[in-house]
């Protein structure tokens, strides 16, 4: 704590030092603070859901087209890919557009078809009311006319009402009874709509989208040989519906087809590694400042050093400084991370990112900056620590002959900063 002190009252009494160097380290901590709120949300947090990594989504490859890729399923393809003893659960989704009608504008709503086991296979709980079950198919296959609403939609037809339970939606003429709300980063194909029951006809041609996941002990490449086989089956019975010149079936982890990929993801690696390289030139800038002002230092830590200060306690107080610097850095870094950040978000587009995914400057985020402001703190105050502590007693007690900051072994640290 005293030395703290201290820093305070050395860095107050170098108002112009002070200013250039927290200026410099808040640019690089703001900048390289904003972009890993980026990449926190869309690469590494970017869903809601249960045990994400454990999703999977087949897919059938065309033998002779490689990139030709039938990753949909006809759902009375999907009421046989249900019955396989390799997965522990299924679902299956079809987005939809329904008019929105009765009493208010009419609008294209967005009503999502998802099976009934599908709250419970993302594992998320409404935040009103409930969500649809299993129990809410009646005994001939057919689902009750009920709608679990969006975040966005909950706020946009109702004002976030509670009282929107219970009443009904006409979409496309029929009603449908409101019984929940999902949280406002629950984004399973809409933010703005609902989510309807899907029927599991085995009738039904319509494709909609599946997803699995395995059993325990159970290997993606056991899962894929009794995929294969039930394509293989089914393709003898409908070989109009399977690519004639032979195909495989593989499982893709859901992550790997769903977080930011492609040209997203390189830019946002890309982006982190310039601004971590910013980051290290605003270290490398306080560092020669640093070692610029133990010039005019050198003689009072000769003073210190002359009446018993060990070393160590002076690299101590020095890297304490450095700390003290670098954190009043850090703070500034996040107040100018948070407007670099809601800037991104704006110029973002959409389509780039998850649905689920939310950028903001978070809890570890927050931890990741005080993370970098104490490592920054240490890095750029090492070698002008190890410098100062190691004056020429005699020419500084003296102020006389070379200058610490102006010795050949200062000005070798400079240029390699």
């Amino acid at each position: 704590w005293q030395d703290v002190r201290y820093a305070a009252r050395g860095l107050r009494k170098s108002p112009s030092f002070t200013l250039v160097a927290l200026l410099s380290l808040a640019l690089g901590i703001g900048a390289t603070t904003a972009i890993f709120s980026v990449v926190y949300g869309v690469l590494i947090a970017p869903y809601p859901y249960a045990r994400p990594a454990e999703i999977w989504a087949p897919a059938i490859h065309d033998l002779k087209n490689p990139q030709q890729v039938r990753s949909w399923h006809q759902i009375r393809e999907y009421v046989e890919v249900k019955k396989l003893t390799a997965f522990a659960d299924t679902m299956a989704t079809l987005p939809e557009n329904r008019l929105l009608t009765g009493d208010r504008a009419p609008e294209n709503f967005q009503a999502i078809s998802v099976t009934a086991n599908t709250f419970q296979f993302l594992g998320v709980a409404p935040i009103l009311g409930r969500t649809s079950q299993p129990s809410d198919v009646r005994p001939d296959g057919q689902p009750e006319p009920v709608i679990v609403l969006s975040f966005g939609a909950w706020k946009r037809l109702f004002d976030n009402s509670p009282t929107a339970l219970g009443k009904a939606l006409l979409l496309n003429d029929q009603p449908f009874t409101i019984i929940g709300v999902m949280p406002p980063r629950f984004g399973w194909y809409t933010n703005q709509g609902g989510w309807l029951i899907l029927p599991e006809d085995a009738r039904d041609k319509r494709y909609a989208a599946g997803i699995v996941r395995l059993k325990a002990g159970v290997s993606p490449q056991s899962a894929e040989e009794q995929l294969q086989a039930l394509h293989m089956r089914l393709a003898q019975e409908r070989p109009d519906d399977f690519p004639k010149t032979g195909f495989v079936t593989k499982l893709q982890n859901y992550l790997d087809i769903t977080v930011a990929q492609g040209e997203m993801q390189s830019s946002l690696r890309l982006l982190f590694g310039a601004v971590g390289f910013l980051l290290l030139i605003a270290c490398a800038n306080v560092a020669n400042l640093q070692l610029a002002r133990a010039t005019a230092r050198a003689h009072e830590i000769s003073v210190r050093m002359a009446v018993g200060a060990g070393r160590g306690r002076l690299l101590r107080q020095l890297l304490t400084e450095s700390v003290v610097l670098s954190t009043v850095g850090g703070v500034l870094g996040v107040l100018l991370a948070l407007a670099i950040t809601k800037a991104v978000v704006l110029l973002m587009p959409d389509f780039y990112v998850p649905n689920e995914a939310r950028i903001a400057v978070n809890a570890y985020v927050l931890l990741f900056s005080a993370g970098v402001s104490v490592f920054t703190g240490i890095l750029f105050g090492l070698a002008p620590a190890l410098k100062s502590s190691r004056p020429d007693l005699v020419d500084a007690l003296k102020d006389a002959g070379r200058t610490l900051g102006g010795s050949g072994s200062g000005g070798r640290t400079r240029n390699a900063l």
